[in-house]
C-alpha cells in the first residue's frame, strides 16, 4: 500500500568512502569504490539538492556517507546547502574520528549538529566491530563537536545480542555524564553477513524493558515523524533522552518523512528500496516539468518494504 507522507528530510550521502569498515555496513571483502568522476561534484550536488528541495518540499538535510568527513570540500557544500531557500537545518552523521580537525570549521560553515556512531565503549569490541577503528579518536571527536557547539549531540548505537548487556549500561553512563542523547538501533542486514546479522539481532523492546526496570521514565514530547520512539530516563541521577529505532520489531514506515540521495545523484524513497530515480541523469536530459512529473510519480509509489533486508551494502546508499 502506498505511503503518502510528505518528505521533509533528505539524507544526503556525500561519498561512498569511509575510514572504518563496520560489520553492519560493509561485507568482509569490502566493495568496489566508485570512480571519482561517477560522483557528483560539490557544486553539482548542491544544485541537485536545491532542485530537490524546491520540488519535494525538503526542509532539513542530514549529511551521511560512507563517512562524510572524508569528502574534500565538505565545508563548502555545507555553505551551499544552508543557503538553499526553505532549508532550516543541515546536520550530519559521522563516526567522529576526524572531528578533532574539522568540528570548528564545519560549525563556521553552517553545520548545526552531529549524530555520532558509538556502538560500544569497550576498546577491543570497538576495534573488532569497525575492523580497525580507534575508540580514542571517536571519543576525542565527540568532545571536539561538543566544544564547537555542534549540539545537541546524539550518539547512535546498533544493538547486538552478544554484547548489549555490557554496552547499553556503559553507554547510558557516558551519555548521562556528558548530557548527550542516545539512540539505540536494531540491527538490519544491508549487504553484510546474513548469519552474523541474524545471530546478533536483538529486538529493541527487550532492551528497553531492561532499561525501564532500572531507572525512572519521564515524559517527553517527540516529533510525530521521528523514527525513534523517544523517552527521557533518569539514569543514575541524570535525565537523558533515549530513542529506540525499531525497523524490524516495530516498523515506522507510516510516519517516515525522509528520502535519500546517494553521491551519484540517485534518489531512494527508503534504505530498503529496490528501485531508485537517477535524478542527475533526469535533470541533464529532461525539462523541469518532465523531471518534476517523474519525481512526483516516483515518490507516490513509495511503499513499506516487506522485509528489512537488502543485498546492497549500506555504504553504497548512505547510512
Amino acid at each position: 500500500m502506498p505511503i503518502t507522507i510528505q518528505p521533509r528530510l533528505l539524507r544526503l550521502s556525500v561519498t561512498d568512502r569511509c575510514n572504518f569498515r563496520c560489520r553492519y555496513c560493509l561485507p568482509a571483502e569490502g566493495v568496489t569504490k566508485l570512480p571519482h568522476e561517477a560522483l557528483l561534484s560539490i557544486e553539482e550536488m548542491a544544485a541537485t539538492v536545491a532542485w530537490l528541495c524546491r520540488h519535494a518540499g525538503i526542509e532539513r538535510i542530514k549529511l551521511t556517507g560512507g563517512e562524510p568527513l572524508v569528502r574534500a570540500g565538505l565545508d563548502e557544500l555545507i555553505r551551499l546547502l544552508t543557503a538553499i531557500p526553505g532549508v532550516t537545518e543541515v546536520s550530519m552523521i559521522s563516526n567522529g574520528s576526524l572531528l578533532v580537525q574539522l568540528a570548528h570549521r564545519l560549525k563556521s560553515a553552517g553545520l548545526s549538529r552531529v549524530s555520532i556512531s558509538l556502538d560500544t565503549l569497550d576498546r577491543e569490541r570497538f576495534r573488532e566491530l569497525t575492523r580497525g577503528g580507534s575508540l580514542e579518536k571517536t571519543l576525542a571527536g565527540i568532545s571536539a563537536a561538543a566544544e564547537a557547539g555542534l549540539g545537541p549531540i546524539k550518539l547512535n548505537a546498533v544493538l547486538r545480542r552478544s554484547t548489549w548487556m555490557e554496552d547499553v549500561p556503559t553507554l547510558l553512563d557516558y551519555a548521562a555524564n556528558h548530557e548527550y542523547g542516545l539512540r539505540f538501533i536494531e540491527l538490519m542486514r544491508t549487504g553484510t553477513e546474513r548469519s552474523w546479522c541474524e545471530s546478533e539481532f536483538v529486538a529493541a523492546p527487550e532492551v528497553s524493558r531492561w532499561v525501564g526496570e532500572r531507572c525512572q521514565l519521564l515524559a517527553v514530547d517527540a516529533p510525530s515523524h521521528a523514527p525513534a520512539r523517544v523517552v527521557r530516563v533518569l539514569w543514575r541521577g541524570a535525565a537523558i533522552e533515549v530513542g529506540w529505532i525499531t525497523p524490524r520489531s516495530h516498523p515506522f514506515c507510516n510516519r517516515c518523512d525522509r528520502i535519500r540521495m546517494d553521491a551519484r545523484g540517485r534518489v531512494f524513497r527508503c534504505l530498503m528500496d529496490a528501485d531508485n530515480l537517477d535524478l542527475r541523469a533526469l535533470l541533464s536530459k529532461s525539462s523541469d516539468t518532465e523531471a518534476d512529473d517523474a519525481l512526483s510519480s516516483y515518490l507516490a509509489r513509495k511503499t513499506a518494504p516487506e522485509i528489512m533486508d537488502k543485498a546492497d551494502p549500506m555504504i553504497l546508499i548512505g547510512g
